[in-house]
């Protein structure tokens, strides 16, 4: 996402209001967010040392970055794969900060040009 002045972003929002409020209705009424769009690449190489969330289900045996892997995994592994190989404490705050992150994203979607 490209970095604009506060000015800008205001004309921004003001222009693009009934497009942000559709995408805010949206991600109200979404049944579910999958794990793969909360962990991006980008929130991934910001803020781990990996380069996807598929390397890091990796790390704890998984194939496959969803919900239902990570059931599979046992509690300490996942927590340890969390200490060892990002900036978080545990998955809790992991899971809290990619959700902060995606959900800016997604109310601006459409709104902005890269």
């Amino acid at each position: 996402m490209a970095t604009h002045s506060a000015e800008t972003a205001r004309y921004l929002i003001h222009e693009n209001v009934d497009t942000i409020m559709a995408n805010a209705q949206a991600l109200r009424t979404e049944s579910a967010v999958s794990l793969a769009e909360l962990l991006s690449a980008g929130f991934m190489a910001n803020r781990t040392k990996l380069a996807s969330a598929s390397e890091m289900f990796a790390l704890a045996g998984e194939q496959e970055v969803s919900d239902a892997a990570l059931a599979h995994v046992a509690d300490n592994t996942w927590e340890e794969a969390v200490q060892g190989h990002t900036d978080f404490d545990n998955w809790s705050d992991m899971f809290f900060a990619a959700s902060q992150t995606y959900a800016p994203g997604w109310l601006l979607e459409d709104c902005l040009d890269d």
